[in-house]
């Protein structure tokens, strides 16, 4: 059998970054860091600098290869299996703080990120606006390492990762909207653009939200009781891991051909399996099998996060993406976390947040592997429409996006342990 010189040249990409993939882990236990920072310096090294993965080959990977990007399908495995460890009693005990730093706080943070993005670059708010649409998310992906590496009080961490958990699928409403604005006729969006057609521009969005978030969790919710319930009768053994993975990739398909966003409905299926599963041996399988995979969908992400950059890019917009990491590091994350979580600051709660406690929450909230993808989908879709400002704005909104992912797990990784220790209560043992 003979292939293009382009097909073994993908090959030969896929192959490296699954081998490269393969060392971080025993390379960050050498040097006792979370292995995300060492598979973006993996990316950078046979990226833009020995030039080995290819920079629209990485692309291409993250975006649009196989219809559904690498990307795209890797942050479906990642979502669920990471809600597989969600704690419902965490979750409705701070359920109110959760749904407020996934809206309040998520829309603060994405208009702060976005006017710092627009007074920076002289962009129109608009783009700025897709800008802080794409960053405003947290990545459970990213900070759940964080919390296996730093001990703080459970609420902490059980707020923080449910807040990362649910508002991914906010985000990428808010990039939908962005996109909405800029190329109302995009395929893209075409859901949203016919709902607000119908019925106006401040109920449609809102309506949108609505249907966007509802419809999706309440599929995904019946479908983790229906395979529980169809294993119970069939009884799948080893193959459960299979059905479950093509159950959550045929979520994905059907919702996305509908024009719904998918992650609530996996997210939610995901969920379900992990609480209310009967725990057999078959399901700590398939449990522990998806994880593996989250893991190796995660490795590939960052991997070519390092990829897609080129050195030109790089150096190019090297001031506006550190300006921009530490604006989003250090006003337009906290200003969300306190605004939000001030507001219902006087809600009775065995769980007391206090103002150091909400600046340790305003300082960790690494970025990652949604907004890494997200933050490809404006210069796409400007390449794919012709449109001019999608295509000027899209490669700087990707190359800056990227810095702040880079700094905010690399900084994050690295301070988090001493904050905690500096605004956090020592945990009783």
């Amino acid at each position: 059998m003979v292939y293009s010189v382009g097909i073994y040249s993908q090959f030969l990409g896929v192959s490296i970054i699954l081998i490269l993939a393969a060392f971080a882990i025993p390379i960050s236990r050498k040097i006792s860091v979370v292995d995300l920072p060492v598979l973006i310096v993996l990316g950078f090294l046979f990226g833009p600098i020995l030039g080995i993965i290819n920079h629209q080959f990485a692309i291409g990977l993250l975006s649009n290869d196989f219809a559904v990007g690498v990307g795209i399908l890797g942050i479906v495995i990642i979502l669920y299996s990471e809600s597989h460890t969600i704690n419902f009693r965490i979750i409705s005990r701070e359920a109110i703080r959760i749904v407020t730093l996934d809206t309040l706080g998520l829309m603060i943070t994405a208009l702060g990120a976005a006017a710092i993005f627009t007074l920076i670059t002289g962009a129109p708010l608009y783009i700025g606006f897709l800008f802080g649409a794409i960053i405003s998310p947290t990545d459970p992906a990213s900070l759940i390492p964080v919390f296996r590496k730093v001990r703080v009080q459970e609420e902490i961490s059980g707020i923080l990762v449910g807040e990362s958990l649910f508002n991914d699928p906010l985000g990428i409403l808010l990039v939908s909207l962005g996109i909405a604005i800029v190329v109302p006729y995009a395929a893209y969006v075409s859901f949203f653009s016919t709902l607000t057609s119908f019925a106006g521009v401040i109920i449609g969005p809102a309506l949108y939200m609505l249907i966007q978030i509802s419809v999706p969790a309440a599929l995904g919710i019946a479908v983790g009781f229906v395979v529980i319930y169809l294993n119970r009768i069939f009884n799948f053994d080893n193959l459960l891991v299979g059905f479950l993975l093509g159950m959550v990739i045929l979520e994905f398909t059907l919702m996305d051909g509908a024009g719904l966003t998918p992650f609530p409905a996996i997210i939610a299926t995901g969920a379900i399996v992990g609480n209310y599963s009967d725990k057999s041996i078959f399901w700590e399988r398939e449990a522990n099998f998806q994880q593996s995979l989250a893991v190796l969908a995660r490795a590939i992400i960052f991997i070519l996060l390092g990829g897609i950059l080129t050195l030109n890019e790089m150096f190019t917009y090297l001031v506006p993406g550190l300006v921009l990491a530490g604006a989003v590091m250090l006003l337009a994350r906290p200003a969300g976390v306190f605004t939000s979580l001030g507001l219902v600051s006087k809600i009775p709660s065995r769980f007391k947040i206090d103002r150091k406690t909400m600046a340790f929450m305003g300082l960790v909230g690494p970025r990652g592997a949604v907004s890494i993808v997200m933050s490809l989908v404006p210069y796409t879709i400007g390449l794919e429409y012709q449109n001019a400002q999608l295509i000027h704005w899209g490669q700087m909104i990707y190359v800056t996006v990227s810095y702040v992912v880079i700094l905010s797990i690399i900084l994050q990784t690295v301070y988090a342990p001493w904050l905690a220790r500096k605004l956090l209560k020592p945990i009783q043992i």
